[in-house]
Order: C-alpha cells, then sequence, then structure tokens
C-alpha cells in the first residue's frame, strides 16, 4: 500500500512536543493520578457527573455506576470462595482488572473518546490513519511493518496527557489538532485518535502492544484489506472473543481503489456474513481507500457521531461487564433455596439425641425420687433396708448421681461428636442440593465452622436446665414430720405392748391401768394401724412424687431442649443462614451487574 496520495501539509499547532504553543502541542507527560479505589462504596465517587460518568450528562447505558458497584460486590463474594470446587480465580482476577481499568479510564478524562485503528500488515491503517488526521504522522510501509509504536493524534489536547500517559503513548508519537487553523474539525473535539502495531507484526512487543492498547480502547476500529479481510488471526484472535462488543466495533474495507464495485460489493456482503456467524451483529462495515480519499469522509463521521454521543467509553465499559457477568451466571443457579429453619426441629432432634437428653431426664427424676424416699418413705421399711443391707449404698447413689448430673460438660460423656456430624451434614444434604457450586461446599463449611464448640456448648445447655440444687419440697418436709409421729406412735405402742406382757408375767404394776391385760388385743390392733397407716402414707406419696417427678423431667427436658434449639440455632443455623443470605445478594447483584436490576 501506498502512502497517501493527496497532498497534505502539516497545520501549524499540530506536530511534535517541541513546536508550536503550548494548546497545540502533544499531551502532557505529568504523573496520572492515584488509581480510582475500587471499593463496594460504588463508582458514583469517582467524580463524574451522572451514571455514565459523561461530563457533559450524556449517560453510557443504565447506571453503568450501579452495574460497576454490583460487579465489584459479586468479585469480593467470589474472591471469599475461589480455588477448588470454587469460583474460577482467573474470572475474578480479569473481573478485578476491568474494575482497576474503568475505574481508571473514567477518572482521567470523560471527555475524549480513544478509538484505535488496527490491523495486520500492509492493510493500509497507517495511510488511513493520516488522512483522518491530514497530516503524514505515522510511518507507512508496504510489505514489512513500519508501525513500531502507537502513535496519537488528539483533537482537542487540554486534559488528554493523564490519558495519553496511561495508554502508554511516548510523548515523541504524540501530536495535537487543536490550533486555530484546525477550526474546521471542532466537531471532532475530544477525539483520540490510536495508530497501533501491526497485529501480525514480527517486532519483538508489538503483539503485546495491541493486545493491550485494543481492551483499552473506546472504539475499535478494524482496518482490513480485500486479500486478507477474512483472516482467521483477526477473527478468531480478536473479533470472535470480543462479540459481545460488536457495538463499539467498526470494520474498514481499506484498498477500494484496488477492486471494481461489483467486486467491493461482494466483499462486503462476505464479511457481514462472516460476521453475523461469529456473532458481530452491530458492527459496521465501511469501504475506503486512503490512496483515492474514497469512504474517509463516511469514516470521519463515524468518527464524529462517536465522539458527539460521548458514549463510546462507558458503552464499551459497559459490554465488559456484560461479558464478565455472562460468565457469573453460571455461579447463580435458576431457582431461590429455602432457608434451613424448616429442618431446625429434625436438627435440634438429633443434637439432644446425641446429647442424652432423655437419659439425663431419667437420671434426674430417678435423683428426685431418691431424695423423696428421706422424707415421705416410711421409716420401718427404710430401716428394714439398712439392717438387711438391701440397699448399702443408696445414699451414696444419689450424691454421685445428682454430681454428675450438675458436672455435665464437653466430651463423650456429654454429647457424642460423630452423632453431631452426622446431624449437621443430613441439614447440610437437605439445604444445598439445589445450590450450583460453590455454594453447597460453602453452605457445608458454614453448617461446620463451629462444630468442635458444639459439643460442649450442648453440655452447658443441659447443665444450665437442670434444678439448681437437689432440695426437698415442703410438703416433702410435713410428710417427714407426720411419718415420724406415727413412727413415734407405734413404738410407744410396741413399748405399751411390752409392759404388759412383763407384767402379766411378773405380776408388777397391779392395779393400774397400764397393767390391764385385756387392753393387748386393743394395743396390738392400734399399732398394726399406724403402720399400716404409716405405709399407706409412703406408697401414696410416693406415688406423687413419682408423678411430680415425672412432671419435673419433662419440664427439664423441654428446657433442655429448648436450649439445644439455641445452640442449633447460633452455631449451625445462623451460619448457613448468613451464607444462604450471600448467595442470594449475589444474584441480586449479578442482576444488578447484568443491567436487570
Amino acid at each position: 500500500m501506498t502512502d497517501v496520495g493527496s497532498p497534505r501539509a502539516r497545520l501549524a499547532g499540530s506536530g511534535p512536543a517541541d513546536s508550536g504553543p503550548a494548546d497545540s502541542g502533544p499531551a502532557d507527560s505529568g504523573p496520572a493520578d492515584s488509581g480510582l479505589e475500587l471499593t463496594t462504596a460504588g463508582f458514583a465517587r469517582a467524580g463524574f457527573p451522572g451514571p455514565g460518568f459523561a461530563a457533559d450528562g450524556v449517560t453510557g447505558g443504565p447506571a453503568l455506576s450501579d452495574r460497576l458497584t454490583a460487579l465489584a460486590r459479586i468479585t469480593q463474594i467470589g474472591s471469599a470462595r475461589s480455588g477448588h470446587d470454587g469460583f474460577d480465580p482467573e474470572l475474578l482476577r480479569e473481573s478485578e482488572d476491568l474494575l482497576d481499568r474503568a475505574g481508571e479510564r473514567l477518572r482521567l478524562s470523560a471527555g475524549h473518546t480513544v478509538v484505535v485503528l488496527a490491523g495486520g500488515t500492509g492493510s493500509g491503517k497507517s495511510s488511513l490513519f493520516n488522512r483522518l488526521a491530514s497530516a503524514d504522522f505515522s510511518p507507512v510501509g508496504v510489505v514489512r511493518p513500519m508501525t513500531r509504536e502507537a502513535y496519537a493524534c488528539v483533537w482537542g489536547m487540554e486534559g488528554a496527557g493523564p490519558l495519553l500517559d496511561w495508554l502508554g503513548v511516548a510523548e515523541r508519537n504524540r501530536y495535537a489538532r487543536s490550533s486555530e487553523l484546525d477550526a474546521g474539525e471542532s466537531s471532532m473535539g475530544g477525539l483520540l485518535l490510536l495508530d497501533l502495531p501491526d497485529h501480525d507484526s514480527v517486532l519483538a512487543g508489538a503483539t503485546g502492544s495491541v493486545n493491550r492498547l485494543v481492551s483499552l480502547a473506546d472504539l475499535m476500529v478494524w482496518v482490513l484489506d480485500p486479500q486478507k479481510y477474512a483472516d482467521a488471526a483477526v477473527h478468531s484472535r480478536y473479533l470472535v472473543p470480543m462479540a459481545g462488543h460488536s457495538s463499539v466495533i467498526s470494520l474498514v474495507l481499506n484498498q477500494s481503489d484496488l477492486l471494481t464495485p461489483q467486486e467491493a460489493h461482494d466483499c462486503v456482503e462476505d464479511l457481514q456474513r462472516l460476521l453475523e456467524t461469529e456473532g458481530l451483529h452491530d458492527s459496521q462495515v465501511l469501504v475506503t481507500s486512503a490512496l483515492t480519499g474514497a469512504g474517509v469522509a463516511e469514516l470521519r463521521q463515524v468518527l464524529i457521531r462517536t465522539v458527539s454521543a460521548r458514549r463510546a467509553s462507558t458503552a464499551r465499559i459497559a459490554a465488559d461487564v456484560d461479558a464478565l457477568a455472562a460468565r457469573f451466571a453460571p455461579y447463580a443457579g435458576q431457582a431461590d433455596v429455602e432457608g434451613p429453619e424448616q429442618h431446625s426441629d429434625a436438627l435440634v432432634a438429633a443434637f439432644a439425641q446425641a446429647a442424652g437428653v432423655a437419659g439425663v431426664g431419667r437420671a434426674l427424676q430417678s435423683a428426685r425420687e431418691l431424695k423423696a424416699v428421706d422424707y415421705v418413705g416410711w421409716p420401718v421399711s427404710w430401716l428394714a433396708d439398712r439392717l438387711l443391707r438391701r440397699d448399702p449404698v443408696r445414699k451414696i447413689r444419689l450424691g454421685t448421681l445428682w454430681d454428675e448430673l450438675r458436672s455435665m460438660s464437653a466430651g463423650p460423656a456429654g454429647a457424642h461428636r460423630a452423632e453431631i456430624d452426622n446431624a449437621i451434614t443430613v441439614l447440610s444434604d437437605q439445604i444445598a442440593p439445589g445450590l450450583p457450586a460453590p455454594w453447597p461446599a460453602t453452605a457445608r463449611s458454614a453448617a461446620r465452622s463451629q462444630v468442635d464448640a458444639i459439643p460442649s456448648a450442648l453440655g452447658r445447655a443441659i447443665a444450665d436446665a437442670l434444678p439448681a440444687q437437689n432440695s426437698a419440697a415442703l410438703w416433702w418436709r410435713l410428710v417427714a414430720v407426720w411419718q415420724g409421729l406415727l413412727l413415734g406412735g407405734a413404738v410407744a405402742g410396741l413399748t405399751w405392748l411390752v409392759v404388759l406382757v412383763v407384767a402379766g408375767i411378773f405380776g408388777a404394776l397391779q392395779h393400774t391401768t397400764f397393767s390391764n391385760v385385756a387392753l393387748l388385743p386393743w394395743i396390738a390392733v392400734m399399732v398394726a394401724a399406724i403402720l399400716l397407716l404409716g405405709w399407706l402414707t409412703a406408697s401414696g406419696c410416693m406415688t406423687l412424687v413419682a408423678r411430680t417427678a415425672d412432671r419435673e423431667r419433662e419440664q427439664a427436658e423441654q428446657k433442655m431442649r429448648a436450649e439445644i434449639a439455641g445452640v442449633a440455632r447460633r452455631m449451625v443455623l445462623l451460619p448457613v443462614e448468613q451464607e444462604l443470605s450471600v448467595y442470594g445478594r449475589f444474584r441480586d447483584e449479578l442482576a444488578a451487574a447484568r443491567g436487570e436490576g
């Protein structure tokens, strides 16, 4: 491809940095400001008016600031759940890169639109760049790459310096179109046009530079020649991966002077068909000739419309957000997931069984009954048991049993760890089957986050549910007094019988009431009645004690289960609910990032 044919002269004020006044030289080379801190507080604090960050108030799509904030939030959520069976670290890295790049781009200059001319060796992009700039700024080659570095031509240099620094354009390759002689091009004010190195260049670093600048551009113009417009290197490496960015991609079929009108028409149709199959439905195709200038005016109008709309930068960022949001979609799933509360009863029952609530209740009942025997039991039976040694360690067993109940703690004597693990596993399997990865694993981890502390917590819950001490009820003491009186009466009657028998044998105690032998049957009946009354009192009171102890056992078990429910809620269900809440927030933020909120 030859250089642009029509004569061109450098206009005053456009050229390298050392010529012309300050307002028409290259962009400033001062250091760029520090990058925008990407926090979930939102991109609206970047200092640009309106949700689209455009300085003139024109937005670049529905609430781009909200979409970027939502993307930052889902990236934060994913970063805490990356790795094996989690969020793809590469996806998270790309998302962070986009957030950094978006914040930096929008912070630097919302008033400039970065347009790149990209293409292969011999496509004529440098000639087209010079034609658009109306000056020979970029060197032109025919069969070998001449553009070793990016060249920039800026219409309206004010504020473009930091942006050019960010793009990495060397000061010697910056040109300005901002003097009074360029007043006829005022409609292009704000355009920053870059001529990129050839993407197929053999020069070291050229491909990397192209890839970087293409990723930073607001509008991409791919310059193709009639011989290589279907070049697989361009389509597979650049166009197909950026199908979601078709609204900010234009294709120029250059060197139309080498084709007949029919050949140019056929090439355009074939290129459009190829773009449709590749998903670039919104990309436009232009036909130009840098040699004759044909079609350059139409290309210039495309650039003017893009600059006037002030939407290219935000449209490019929005397209990047769309692409990343689509890659995050598999982590969101399709259906809402219910919380774990519906499974809480089963979890509490399993924890109660693991902690031995039923056994503790029975032990408590036994302890109360053993305690009551000392008060409401018939002393004669109690004495007979001691004399016959039928229960020699009852007192010891009572004290030991109560001490064991009061010292419930963690460990095998409290709650069995294996049963707790099984209960948590069952809960995790019930709430997580409908979740996409990595949420089943994170929900399971949340459920098990405090598993080591659960046994001791269950032990404390049981101990707190027990009575403060094994104290005797008031009515027990009254019955004990009554039983003592009966026992005293029985002893007095037996003593009387002995006295009468002795008096009758030895003739003592003559002519006294106590010596009347006729009283023997009545005294014997009285003693028998007292003994029977004592036994009936003890039997009836022990029946009442058993009922009371059973009721106390039920109340204690209810209190223990209530305490255990609190442990299950605090140490298992609440962490799972929080993780499911994060999942729901991830879905909401993803919808916002996709522009659906």
